[in-house]
């Protein structure tokens, strides 16, 4: 089913907790940090938005805009500058003093958008759908959510379409891939139809022309790949469950997600726990995680 913003608030006032891969993947990794970010929606009050992460965010709603406004490129490019405008990256200076290029800039987001634009205007394909958010039950009293970013119709065929960027646009994988397994089980649902897949990667270097930066890769999943990955979703949640159930949400201490320090380890090192209160109320406000969003 397509959701609206209070499809959560709905079934969580119901007893139904709805889950996407992000949260998934983040109790794996550890459950005393997802309890914390997903089931209390705590989050640092310092906590600076990643760079990164809103280039990509900025490039889908440029990419949004050119499909909703007949692939208008002016449209698109200011969308992209409005929405990344204020997290530009700025040039740093380097251990020797010599000043390092930014990567993230408007600058360089128009010219990968732009070679975007140029390489997909002619192609023949009915768009279904531009961004739309998505939950459906995986099994009873289970609900997986995720928004997708575009369902096309070509020759025929039902094809998803996710954007991303990244440095490490060539080494990105496809199977097994939670996310994508996620997507096609919910456009599937939706549309009652098979549906494949499409990675279109917008990659992020200065060392390359940005045509050399865009690929377009097709993937799909088996049914027997798919059940596998609906078990281990189920398995999962389960254990989610459990968790809520006994109170128990155990530390991993795999305090370096991504290469960052984790925003809750000031809460995990605390010497006594009768400070875990004011620590909360000093460092930490509440935002909960919102599956449908781009960023």
């Amino acid at each position: 089913m397509k959701v609206t913003e209070g499809t959560i608030q709905q079934l969580r006032s119901e007893g139904t907790f709805l889950y996407d891969m992000s949260m998934i993947n983040h109790f794996i990794s550890c459950p005393s940090s997802y309890h914390k970010r997903h089931e209390l929606g705590l989050m640092r009050n310092d906590l600076r938005l990643s760079t990164p992460l809103m280039f990509g965010s900025s490039v889908h709603r440029g990419i949004e805009s050119w499909y909703a406004n007949d692939k208008d490129d002016q449209q698109a490019l200011e969308a992209f500058k409005l929405s990344f405008r204020e997290h530009e990256e700025q040039p740093k200076l380097g251990k020797t003093g010599k000043e390092l290029r930014a990567v993230y800039t408007l600058l360089f987001g128009c010219s990968l958008l732009t070679a975007y634009f140029n390489k997909y205007r002619g192609e023949v394909r009915t768009m279904m759908e531009n961004e739309i958010p998505v939950a459906e039950e995986l099994t009873e009293g289970i609900y997986l959510a995720g928004r997708i970013d575009k369902v096309f119709e070509v020759s025929g065929k039902l094809v998803f379409q996710d954007h991303k960027t990244s440095k490490y646009y060539q080494n990105f994988r496809l199977n097994p891939n939670g996310q994508f397994m996620n997507y096609k089980f919910l456009v599937q649902k939706l549309s009652g139809r098979k549906a494949s897949g499409e990675l279109d990667m917008l990659g992020v270097a200065l060392n390359k022309g940005v045509n050399e930066l865009l690929r377009r890769e097709p993937f799909d999943y088996t049914e027997d790949q798919m059940r596998e990955w609906r078990d281990s979703v189920v398995m999962w949640i389960k254990r989610m469950g459990s968790a809520r159930e006994l109170n128990q949400w155990p530390q991993s201490w795999n305090c370096e997600p991504y290469f960052k320090e984790c925003q809750f380890l000031p809460l995990c090192t605390l010497p006594v726990s009768s400070a875990r209160e004011n620590l909360v109320q000093s460092m930490y406000h509440v935002d909960f995680w919102d599956p449908f969003s781009v960023e």
